[in-house]
């Protein structure tokens, strides 16, 4: 395993879900898009995403919009694999931690999306606790991925600027991936890296959408479950609401069904 550690947009945190994850292809130049919901790619249906909102105004560091609550966000931002049943698990799971959960999912969109994106900046500049990135279903069959190591970094950096906590979860994947799981996992820190398929296995035919791509309500509900548990395991309190460990707990307690701890 490689590890299990190293780690929608809306308006005035609305959650804008999106389905479909696209066959990957060449991203679109910076000058040629206006936000990370802009025409990147094709769907599976070879539809196509209409243009996202207006980005919000960035809010000074450690500033609040009129009305914000003062308990500790999370913000979780990806691909349509943020919406297959994922975001909507572990909402609830966040909610009862105390923490306001936010999820910005767009379909068809990259790690070259969100790189240079700035309506990210502008979430980031709200200052999540943590930040959960599920970004790499459509990079999964480009024949380069080595490419995409600078945009991965740099989604990196800016959240770590940020002062936030940083998580990127792989997709569970419906194929052998070309190896941009690899290059997350090689340039993804200080973010921790989660391997959701080395953590978890495979997902089945039976938990997966007619599509066999993503996962569907019985897939989601494992995917998050394992997650959490997973997340649950590093935190540490005592650094912050949301800070983690960057290494694996040795307690048993922590240990997922059919994993082993190292003595």
């Amino acid at each position: 395993m490689r590890g299990a550690v190293a780690t929608c947009w809306g308006v005035a945190f609305a959650t804008v879900t999106a389905g479909g994850c696209s066959a990957a292809s060449a991203p679109v130049p910076r000058d040629q898009r206006s936000g990370p919901a802009a025409t990147i790619a094709s769907e599976w249906t070879a539809k196509r995403e209409a243009a996202a909102p207006a980005p919000p105004a960035p809010v000074p560091p450690g500033t609040r919009e009129p009305g914000e609550p003062r308990e500790p966000w999370v913000l979780h931002v990806g691909d349509s694999f943020v919406d297959a049943y994922f975001q909507q698990n572990l909402r609830p799971r966040f909610r009862e931690s105390g923490s306001r959960y936010v999820a910005q999912s767009v379909v068809a969109t990259y790690t070259t999306t969100w790189a240079y994106d700035p309506t990210f900046d502008a979430w980031l500049a709200r200052k999540p606790a943590l930040v959960i990135v599920t970004l790499g279903a459509n990079e999964a069959d480009i024949p380069v991925p080595e490419q995409h190591a600078k945009a991965i970094a740099r989604i990196a950096r800016k959240i770590a600027a940020a002062g936030a906590a940083c998580v990127w979860t792989t997709p569970p994947l419906w194929r052998q991936d070309t190896g941009i799981v690899q290059v997350i996992h090689d340039h993804a820190a200080p973010c921790l890296f989660f391997e959701s398929d080395a953590v978890m296995g495979s997902l089945s035919v039976a938990e997966r959408n007619p599509d066999r791509i993503h996962p569907n309500p019985r897939g989601g509900a494992r995917w998050a479950g394992a997650f959490w548990r997973w997340l649950e395991s590093h935190r540490d309190p005592s650094a912050g609401p949301w800070a983690l460990r960057p290494f694996e707990p040795r307690d048993p307690q922590f240990a997922l069904p059919g994993s082993s701890s190292s003595p």
